[in-house]
Parts: C-alpha cells; sequence; structure tokens
C-alpha cells in the first residue's frame, strides 16, 4: 500500500474567466461581471517515491475539468487483481484490470453532481444508467464523461483496430441507457492509469482517464496549465501517452457501419 504525503490544497485564481466582454455598465457604474461557477476537485496522485500526494483544487466548472473526475458514480465495481472494488475505494497504486494486463492506478479525482448546479458551460447536469452484464452486477450508473469501447469486426479492416472509443452519452435511448437526474448529490470519480486502458466497471468495457489532445491554442494557455497542475505524477500532459484505441462519436460509427 502506498504511504500517504501530507495533505495540500491547491487553488488558482480565476479572475480572468470573470471579465464580462459586456462594456455596458451596472447600477453602480462598474463594468458588469460575470461570476463564473467553479467545482472542487480532489485528487490523488502515485509520485515517482511511490508516495501519494492528495490535492484539492478548485476549476471552472467546465467539460474539460469535469471530465477528470465525472465518469463513475460511487459504489461502481472495479475489476482489480483483487477482485472486484468500489471505485470509491481505490487508492494510488492499486492493480486495474486492462486489455493489456494488470495496471497500476497513478491518479485518482472525485467531484459531486449536484442537482440544479446551473451554469451553461457545466457537463455534469445529469448522469446515466445502463443494465449491469453478468448475473450478479448492479445498474451502472455513470457521469457524461465516461466512455465506452464499441466493438464491430468491421473496425479492423477500415480502421486497424478492433475497437473505438465513444461518450456514453451518445448511446441515451431512454431503454438501455437511460438519462437521469438524481435528486440529491452522487459522488463521481475518475482515474488514470500508468497506460491509457480499458477496464471494467459492472461488467461493461470502459476507459481510464485520458485528457486527449489539449493545445494552448484551443483552450487557452491558462486553462491547460491549471489542468497540467492537476495530475502531480506528471511533468506535462504529454505523459498520458497514446490513446489505447481511437475516439469517435456514435453518429461516425453508425456511418462506418453502412459504410
Amino acid at each position: 500500500m502506498a504511504q500517504t504525503s501530507t495533505d495540500r490544497t491547491a487553488t488558482t485564481d480565476f479572475n480572468a474567466y470573470a471579465v464580462s466582454q459586456d462594456k455596458v455598465a451596472t447600477f453602480d457604474g462598474q463594468p458588469r461581471r460575470d461570476t463564473p461557477l467553479t467545482r472542487t476537485i480532489e485528487a490523488a496522485a502515485l509520485l515517482s517515491d511511490k508516495s501519494v500526494s492528495e490535492s484539492t483544487f478548485t476549476v471552472p466548472a467546465s467539460s474539460t475539468f469535469e471530465a477528470c473526475a465525472a465518469a463513475f458514480a460511487r459504489g461502481t465495481l472495479i475489476s482489480t487483481v483483487m477482485g472486484p472494488i468500489a471505485v470509491e475505494d481505490l487508492i494510488p497504486g492499486d492493480l486495474v484490470e486492462t486489455h493489456r494486463g494488470p495496471q497500476p492506478v497513478v491518479w485518482i479525482g472525485s467531484t459531486p453532481y449536484l442537482p440544479d448546479f446551473g451554469g451553461e458551460s457545466s457537463s455534469l447536469t445529469h448522469l446515466l444508467r445502463l443494465p449491469g452484464l453478468g448475473m450478479d452486477q448492479s445498474d451502472l450508473l455513470l457521469g457524461p464523461a465516461a466512455r465506452l469501447v464499441i466493438r464491430q469486426d468491421r473496425f479492423t479492416d477500415l480502421l486497424n483496430c478492433d475497437a473505438v472509443l465513444a461518450l456514453a452519452n451518445d448511446y441515451i435511448d431512454g431503454d438501455r441507457v437511460l438519462r437521469i437526474t438524481p435528486p440529491g448529490p452522487v459522488q463521481l470519480y475518475h482515474f488514470a492509469l500508468q497506460r491509457h486502458g480499458i477496464i471494467r466497471a459492472n461488467g461493461h468495457e470502459l476507459e481510464s482517464y485520458h485528457p486527449g489532445r489539449i493545445s494552448a491554442a484551443d483552450a487557452g494557455t491558462l486553462v491547460r496549465s491549471v489542468l497540467q497542475s492537476m495530475f502531480m505524477h506528471l511533468d506535462d500532459l504529454e505523459g498520458f501517452g497514446d490513446l489505447a484505441f481511437p475516439r469517435t462519436t456514435r453518429s461516425i460509427i453508425e456511418t462506418l457501419r453502412v459504410a
């Protein structure tokens, strides 16, 4: 078991996000300012000396940051070398079963789903429910950052791979995949492995966390810098390495099916 280092809290001033482009003054004669919604993410990382660093980050409530923690609801069973473990009980250093074999957890992030949170920039407006796979598997409750593994025989010829990754959100159909809005808070989690991999959660194949390609030109220098600071075990975001499989959307997958 990894040794836990002293907790530290990371905070960032997001006034840069708060300045409105609206030049109309308010009643007090001051330029109008938009108050950005923020979200708290608790994180734990496995450092190179095998100690664990724990931090709390206050970040903008946007999909870029929410994706770090909004994949698996509390109680989700993750397949590990020690058997199924609830996602909230995972700690950095635990070995998770993947398509490549066991991989250590190197980072875990957590944030709450809050009903009526509001905010146009937030992706965390709902959760998803899928039926569990297997006789002893309960339903799977996911956040909007979760990606499913989609397998089709024709992918090998068309894409030179046997699977792709697509947001579970794309598969909401009101039958097998349900969009739900719990009336109370639900704690959500996501975790990164030493290498991006395919894991099993309540019997379903999903991906571990990977930020994807986030350039300063696309996201802004501040966003990329703050995001990078959250992963205490890495020098930069490129340290996540390559994706296990390509990411795409359901609409593109459907196009390939009829191609």
